[in-house]
């Protein structure tokens, strides 16, 4: 029995239990987000020769992402989880690797939440929920090239993170967050042999990655200030 999907139920019922205790002040108490966010495989052996053409190109996304954070009261603390779907290509898509993951970690923000910069320190974990092993081949006439590949998906990815909130208003905000995400027990590999040459060219990634979100968040109480609104207008008034 699968028993991953009940954890990840069990997670977030624990995490939406956490918002329901909240105190009931006009402080920031949980939030939402939504994100995109490229990434950027490692990559620590390439054996093809240069008078091959093969670019490797190594990337992947924009992946998406959705997070439910809670605000610890008078902490600068927060916890977070959510859902991540990432993956992470190589050769222009030809090998890739997909992963279907629930996030679970922490932040530390460093400023007081009167700051509309809210830069942040944190930690996050990547519990894989999808499918674990990737086998295939890969012919291309024009290139007359063979490609053999092997991924397995890592069940566990951890990773530090640092960024920053933009509030554009008192209850929306714009994010920025870089991370490098470790790959616990995780790689890629593909052997590659081109023509009549019968040498197979190793690639291999350890499938450790950077990260570069960009996405909104929402913190509830959702409410609007007096500020809010006489910037909005000041700005209308700029334009004209």
């Amino acid at each position: 029995m699968n028993t991953r999907p009940l954890i990840v139920l069990a997670l977030l019922l624990c995490l939406s239990r956490l918002v329901a205790i909240a105190q009931d002040d006009d402080s920031r108490r949980w939030a939402i987000d939504f994100r995109l966010s490229p990434v950027k495989p490692v990559v620590s052996l390439n054996e093809t020769p240069d008078k091959y053409y093969d670019p490797l190109k190594a990337g992947g996304g924009p992946n998406f992402s959705f997070h439910l954070e809670y605000f610890i009261p008078k902490s600068g603390f927060s916890v977070v989880g959510g859902y991540e779907r990432e993956q992470m290509d190589f050769y222009s898509g030809e090998v890739s690797a997909d992963l279907s993951q629930f996030m679970l970690g922490g932040r530390w923000y460093i400023l007081s939440e009167a700051s509309a910069l809210q830069p942040y320190l944190g930690a996050s974990t990547f519990w894989n929920i999808g499918e674990c092993r990737q086998r295939g081949s890969v012919y291309a006439l024009s290139y007359d090239y063979t490609r053999n590949y092997n991924v397995k998906n890592p069940l566990l990815s951890v990773a530090p993170v640092v960024g920053v909130d933009i509030y554009l208003f008192s209850c929306v905000a714009l994010e920025l967050e870089y991370g490098f995400r470790f790959a616990i027990n995780g790689h890629t590999s593909s052997q590659t042999t081109f023509g009549k040459d019968t040498t197979p060219y190793t690639m291999r990634s350890p499938m450790h990655r950077q990260t570069l979100s960009v996405g909104l968040k929402f913190t509830f109480p959702f409410k609007f200030t007096s500020s809010d609104f006489s910037g909005l207008l000041d700005s209308l008034l700029d334009l004209k």
